[in-house]
């Protein structure tokens, strides 16, 4: 069967972002500033180059984050996530094959020197160690910071869990007086879109309309540029966690993607937005919503300021870049409930497209 796309019509300048650029950051190497021993110790190499397969035999290039240490499983999209408990002290030995990368750990709030925003810190020549606490177990994601438009699109991402101290198999949310909740069933659903022209015509220009540096004066006014179409985003190619979907009707039914469960488990459904458009959820079961950004609603010390709220079955709600959002679903029936991801361009709301799946209760 061949896969849709849908057609990258010309589009009208009201729908077009003034496209700016950043100051150049400098490069760096080594370990890190502030060196902590670690509880643990992880490997990422930035980039590598693999080939997504499409439905009608057809692939489009992709960028990823590489874990050096997996063999097997190192080379994928979304980059192979990083899982960690409440708590630990993270290194995260980087190494950058090609130019100069970052890793943003978005969500994560380490020190300046190890938050991966190029432009307010530096750009990793050859290798760095980053160093972060994982103080707040929930669902963020790492990402390329080196000009972020691109490099974000082109795949450099991948989730980041930290667990709370009982570790996998429990999420933090509102459940006094322990405030975690122990789940059956953790389902991820990483939502993207992919501008095939970005990934064809730029696969290999990592600085793609960024600025020429001058070292002398970094925020010269002469290299600032309004050159390049990072602002002209028109995705063709529509997914959930790295699966392509068919057309508006087909659902996804891959098991990284489709929820399998039986009567009487919990469900933790954990949704990242890692597109550019706004993406409207719509579920067909009820469902309750116990974190947002990392953030479990209604827990101490800041409980008071949230707490957790049902979505009823069929009750769409929206997503915007870079948000997640986590939710517990407790299915009291059998039945295969319909889930579905609605596509909306992020100035006109006008629909683009749509991906759906399945939750399958037995």
């Amino acid at each position: 069967m061949s896969i849709r796309t849908i057609s990258r019509r010309q589009i009208s300048e009201e729908e077009k972002p003034v496209f700016h650029k950043h100051v150049c950051p400098p490069k760096h190497s080594g370990p890190p500033p502030d060196p902590v021993a670690p509880t643990v110790t992880i490997a990422r190499n930035l980039m590598v180059t693999i080939n997504l397969p499409l439905p009608d035999g057809g692939a489009v290039p992709m960028w990823i984050i590489e874990d050096p240490d997996d063999q097997v499983g190192g080379q994928v999209f979304p980059s192979k996530m990083i899982r960690v408990v409440e708590g630990d002290v993270v290194h995260v030995r980087t190494g950058v094959k090609t130019n100069t990368h970052t890793i943003h750990w978005h969500g994560i709030e380490p020190t300046p020197m190890n938050d991966g925003v190029g432009k307010h810190s530096f750009e990793v020549s050859g290798n760095f160690t980053y160093q972060w606490l994982a103080g707040q177990s929930g669902t963020y994601f790492y990402h390329c910071h080196k000009n972020t438009t691109l490099h974000f699109e082109m795949g450099l991402y991948g989730l980041l869990i930290i667990d709370p101290p009982r570790g996998e198999g429990y999420v933090a949310g509102f459940n006094p007086p322990s405030h975690v909740i122990p789940y059956d069933v953790e389902a991820l659903w990483v939502v993207d879109e992919i501008d095939s022209r970005w990934h064809r015509e730029l696969a290999s220009t990592h600085d793609a309309f960024m600025q020429k540096c001058d070292p002398n004066d970094p925020s010269a006014p002469g290299p600032f540029t309004q050159n390049g179409f990072l602002n002209d985003f028109r995705p063709d190619i529509f997914l959930i966690t790295g699966v392509p979907r068919l057309d508006d009707d087909t659902p996804i039914m891959d098991p990284a993607v489709a929820v399998y469960a039986k009567v009487g488990q919990t469900i933790l459904l954990r949704i990242l937005h890692s597109g550019y458009t706004v993406q409207r959820y719509t579920i067909g079961i009820d469902a309750e919503a116990i974190a947002f950004d990392g953030r479990p609603f209604g827990v101490p010390p800041f409980g008071k300021y949230s707490k957790p709220f049902a979505i009823s079955a069929g009750t769409p709600f929206t997503l915007t870049v870079a948000r997640r959002i986590e939710l517990i679903i407790r299915p009291k029936r059998p039945g295969v409930f319909p889930a579905q991801v609605e596509f909306l361009h992020d100035i006109t709301g006008r629909r683009l497209a749509m991906a759906r799946t399945v939750i399958n209760v037995s």
